[in-house]
């Protein structure tokens, strides 16, 4: 038997390499990038993965646990469980090797917390086996009392929608006060403590120090991920003019030099001379989400043609889209995909500011503003730039929906 303390990340990677058929991961709080690394080890090694965590709208919150993480791993083909209350961290690899111990499935779980465990090996020591047979045991008897804890996709969907709702509220500046907490939990449940205090339950995991809970409070700041062209996110309709969150989207198209072109409008105020070719484009309508909260919806992505002086409207073009006379300057969007469905069923950008702050805009990186204050950025601006990391966390999000309900693909002649 070996203890591990900070040498948890060496010897856990070990482990998860040297396995071949089966791995049993208990743990209430898990990181992506861990969840992605098991998630191609399971797919390459086509081993069998069970994993009991727990999900609590609290934990999400103070980013001590990842719905994304959870959804990858179900997509993945690891059989997930949700169990309530749940504090185990265990981890058991084809039967003959175990660690039990302090460190929960997160980054800084095995790289940077002080952390104590116990290995077992019983591959090199007979007297290990019994104690892994025990966890093995332990392991497989809360699984058989948790089936209905298995978590789905239409889990995850009402956990997203559950946690939308949450931050709405949450997310406003001086939100620090202690008289706000949720105590939703999904999944199975073995019994229930005696005594049991809720909130203190609910918000057990604002200590559990990881990675992914140190985006709004961390001082190391977050690398700053950076493309060789600018990142636009254009907002159409106005705040009293807002786009029908129950219908769907179609970009502009008209009739240039005997093309069809699609473009995207600017008011005479905001002349868009910034833009180069091959610059990206979020279309984001100014509409209400799914919780009826009016904030801007990302619909669209594409790429733009660069600005020319000579990019105001025709006259022509009144006659189809006379709303043109209020945004005469445009830009040409070489092509684009809008998700096929209607515009509340888009990324609503509270979620990304949730995720990333102050840093989901390249102006404000690094600033650490409240969400309140970055929620305001885009009022009375045509377009404004994202950052590299707001990029990625978008196209993640939108290869999501666009999985979920296609999309349509639009290009200019």
């Amino acid at each position: 038997m070996e203890i591990l303390t900070t040498n948890h990340y060496e010897r856990i990677k070990e482990l998860f390499k040297d396995s071949k058929c089966k791995i049993r991961i208990m743990s209430p709080y898990l990181s992506k990038s861990l969840a992605e690394k098991l998630c191609k080890l399971v797919k390459e090694k086509r081993i069998e993965c069970q994993f009991i965590t727990r999900i609590y709208l609290e934990d999400l919150y103070v980013k001590a646990n990842n719905i994304d993480a959870i959804e990858l791993m179900v997509k993945s083909g690891i059989q997930v469980y949700a169990l309530k209350f749940l504090h185990t961290k265990m981890y058991v690899f084809d039967d003959d090797r175990a660690v039990v111990g302090s460190a929960n499935f997160t980054s800084s779980g095995f790289k940077s917390n002080i952390e104590l465990s116990l290995l077992a090996d019983g591959r090199n020591e007979s007297q290990s086996l019994e104690l892994i047979a025990e966890l093995t045991q332990y392991f497989d008897d809360t699984l058989a009392k948790i089936q209905k804890g298995l978590v789905t996709e239409e889990l995850i969907s009402k956990v997203r929608i559950d946690y939308t709702n949450l931050i709405i509220p949450y997310k406003k500046e001086n939100s620090s006060t202690t008289t706000n907490f949720n105590t939703t939990m999904y999944g199975a449940v073995i019994k229930i403590p005696k005594d049991l205090d809720l909130k203190t339950e609910a918000l057990s995991a604002k200590n559990e120090k990881d990675i992914i809970n140190e985006v709004f409070s961390s001082n190391e700041p977050r690398q700053h991920i950076k493309y060789d062209h600018i990142i636009w996110m254009k907002q159409m309709g106005r705040g009293n003019e807002r786009i029908d969150e129950n219908t769907s989207y179609k970009p502009t198209k008209v009739i240039l030099n005997g093309k069809k072109v699609l473009i995207s409008t600017y008011s005479e105020s905001w002349r868009p001379s910034a833009v180069a070719d091959g610059d990206e484009i979020y279309l984001a309508a100014l509409s209400q989400n799914s919780m009826k909260k009016n904030v801007p919806i990302i619909i669209g992505r594409g790429y733009l043609k660069s600005f020319s002086k000579d990019n105001w409207y025709k006259e022509e073009w009144l006659i189809e889209h006379p709303w043109l006379n209020a945004y005469p300057w445009y830009c040409i969007i070489e092509k684009c995909e809008i998700l096929d469905t209607v515009v509340k069923n888009g990324i609503s950008m509270d979620i990304v500011w949730d995720e990333l702050g102050s840093d989901t805009y390249e102006a404000s990186f690094g600033k650490c503003e409240t969400i309140d204050k970055v929620s305001k950025k885009h009022y009375q601006k045509a377009h404004i730039r994202l950052s590299g990391n707001a990029k990625e966390f978008i196209d993640e999000q939108f290869n999501r929906l666009a999985a979920k309900y296609g999309v349509k693909n639009y290009v200019s002649e």
